[in-house]
């Protein structure tokens, strides 16, 4: 399990993968001449549906953390988030790029902006732009870490538009959508719903904390009182004794 954690962990091999997955599915069959009667077609398919589903694996990071706190496996792979996101980012890039070409041109894609599903697509794609130019340590800095962590929420909001572009951009894109949308919404339910089951556990504990506490306050201020009067009664009895 060691070897295989550090396999997982190993920043380079993620890379290879993030990468290589680009290189087998876009690059090769691109040279090859392998991507059928309209490659510019099935490059646009294939661009969109590998950032897709790269962005269903890096929101299934943290439900899987929540779920499984002690896997070394999901704690490996959650250190790659952020270079899973930024792929994400590329991947959705290099489809909006293929899908230029695959229209005419700028004027081709202006045309376009007819169709709904293409301006799903650009408010998903802007909001992934946006998240991937903050993905680093001056941003946080910058932001503050409240705030950066709510301004990348917005990665669910990019997810659902995304999604939904898929789902409607032709026939037969929602059998591959769904395949994404039902296990990233079970994820999440699951995941709230250990959070939700853990808060009354989390408030009996705090509760209980607090009780032990002020026992032992108590406990430590009665016998510096009953000291305090003890000695005052000592002194009072050497005063009498005196007398």
């Amino acid at each position: 399990m060691n070897i295989l954690t550090r396999i997982v962990g190993n920043t380079l091999v993620a890379l290879s993968l993030i990468i290589g997955v680009g290189v087998w599915v876009l690059v090769i069959p691109a040279f090859a001449g392998t991507l059928g009667a309209n490659p510019l077609e099935t490059l646009l398919h294939r661009s969109g549906e590998i950032a897709i589903w790269t962005l269903g694996a890096v929101l299934s990071l943290t439900p899987l953390r929540v779920l499984f706190p002690r896997s070394q496996i999901v704690a490996a792979l959650n250190r790659h988030r952020r270079a899973i996101g930024v792929s994400a980012c590329v991947y959705g890039l290099l489809h909006f790029a293929a899908n230029i070409l695959y229209e005419g041109g700028w004027d081709g894609l202006m045309r376009s902006l007819s169709k709904p599903f293409i301006w799903y697509g650009l408010a998903g794609l802007s909001i992934l732009v946006a998240l991937t130019a903050t993905s680093n340590q001056f941003s946080i800095r910058k932001l503050g870490g409240r705030n950066w962590k709510g301004l990348h929420r917005f990665a669910y909001v990019a997810a659902a538009l995304l999604i939904y572009h898929q789902a409607i951009a032709g026939k037969g894109h929602w059998q591959i959508a769904r395949w994404l949308l039902f296990p990233l919404a079970a994820l999440q339910v699951a995941r709230v719903t250990k959070t939700l089951l853990r808060k009354p556990a989390r408030i009996s504990a705090s509760n209980q904390n607090v009780r032990h506490v002020v026992k032992k306050t108590i406990t430590t201020i009665v016998p510096s009182d009953t000291s305090r009067t003890a000695m005052n009664n000592t002194t009072q009895g050497n005063r009498v004794n005196a007398c």
